[in-house]
């Protein structure tokens, strides 16, 4: 028998864009009010487009340091458990996988509440502390947090995560025919290609701002965290130091942030920009000035997540380079669209020249970026993918009280 489900509680301590059009997109499936609690500062000014959605204000993710990192987590957890204990019998929650422990509390709220739960897997973890090196597969820690996860995603009413390799890799941790939804999904993060699109370099206000004109960008934007190769992108920019054509623009925040800044200072690179984030109001803009876009994962992180800037790159219609090893999904992704290439991680010359190539061959260049922007309106716009999210995650529950699907 299906549960009654009549709204959702949303929780995601760092819900930005993508998560926020999930949850109004999903909330317009169910007849009660669908509450997002999320400390994300941009989320928290844009607020909702539609009045099936509340979205509320719980603690942010302080990323200044280690510790205060835990802290944040947990004063996260807490507050989140609290709500989930204060939501009805009809109330459904959809969460993440960070912070750590919350599915563990939603673990909770399903045995003592009977409140079910679904789960969107963004990184596989302890996978990606064990690849690099912060934990030992051996350890009691890892024993722990597998047995920990297996409990969450067996119970849980559907599992999903952002790509086919990681789908197959989170298969096999857990009994995912256990669950409701009986596999795990696979939910790729999408671009709002209505607003992400491409944009002329002169009706771009940021071109002039940042004097761009007649130049190739290449764009790195995101986190620059441990998982990011981005010394390999710092490198090729100094390789590439005397293409005055070609200038690298790189923004975001992260570990390795100011590893950024003091490099380009200490090489008085002329072609090379770090900003910190932008507002998301001017996300149109810095992903439309891109000719080449880079993601950059560090060897060890395939298979174990796939950075979404990658559809607002190829939304906005730019060439991609993934710097990746192994099978992974940011590799399939960028073959079965055609729209760059792939470099090995640590190669700094081989991506300096794969970016020069494209530079100096507009042909190519041009194809690839037309290519991008095809498949991220085909494939990975957000119409494409809340269709079929919402589709399979109402078959689940009994919408509403007595109201058939």
């Amino acid at each position: 028998m299906s549960v009654r489900v009549s709204k959702i509680l949303f929780l995601n301590q760092m819900a930005g864009p993508l998560f926020r059009e999930l949850a109004e997109d999903l909330s317009t499936r169910f007849p009660g009010l669908s509450v997002l609690r999320t400390g994300h500062l941009d989320t928290l000014s844009i607020g909702s487009s539609t009045d099936k959605l509340l979205i509320e204000s719980m603690p942010g993710y302080d990323r200044s340091s280690y510790l205060t990192r835990i802290f944040s987590w947990m004063k996260y957890t807490v507050r989140a458990s609290i709500e989930m204990f204060r939501s009805d019998s009809e109330t459904a929650l959809f969460i993440v996988s960070n912070p750590p422990l919350l599915g563990p509390a939603a673990w909770l709220a399903n045995k003592l509440r009977g409140l079910p739960y679904i789960v969107l897997v963004y990184d596989l973890h302890p996978d990606t502390l064990i690849n690099f090196g912060v934990l030992k597969e051996t350890s009691f820690a890892v024993w722990l947090w597998r047995k920990i996860n297996r409990s969450v995603w067996n119970n849980a009413t559907a599992v999903y995560t952002l790509g086919p390799v990681m789908a197959e890799r989170l298969s096999r941790q857990f009994d995912a025919a256990r669950t409701k939804k009986g596999d795990v999904g696979v939910l790729p993060p999408w671009a709002d290609t209505e607003k992400i699109k491409p944009l002329p370099r002169g009706e771009n206000p940021l071109n002039q701002e940042w004097m761009l004109q007649d130049k190739v960008v290449v764009l790195y934007s995101g986190n620059m965290g441990v998982s990011h190769d981005i010394d390999s992108i710092l490198q090729a920019a100094n390789l590439l130091r005397d293409e005055k054509k070609i200038v690298f623009l790189l923004i975001g925040e992260g570990e390795k942030w100011q590893d950024a800044v003091d490099f380009q200072s200490k090489h008085k690179l002329d072609n090379l920009m770090v900003l910190p984030f932008q507002h998301e109001s001017r996300l149109p803009y810095t992903m439309s000035l891109a000719d080449i876009s880079l993601l950059a994962l560090d060897k060890g992180a395939e298979g174990l997540m796939i950075p979404s800037k990658m559809f607002y790159y190829m939304a906005a219609g730019s060439a991609v380079i993934g710097i990746c090893s192994g099978r992974n999904d940011v590799a399939h992704i960028i073959a079965e669209s055609r729209c760059g290439g792939i470099i090995e991680p640590g190669n700094p010359s081989g991506l300096a020249e794969m970016i020069k190539s494209y530079a100096s061959d507009n042909e190519k260049l041009n194809k690839f970026k037309k290519s991008a922007r095809a498949a991220a309106v085909q494939k990975y716009s957000r119409e494409a993918c809340m269709k079929r999210l919402t589709s399979e995650i109402t078959s689940l529950f009994a919408v509403g009280k007595n109201e058939k699907l």
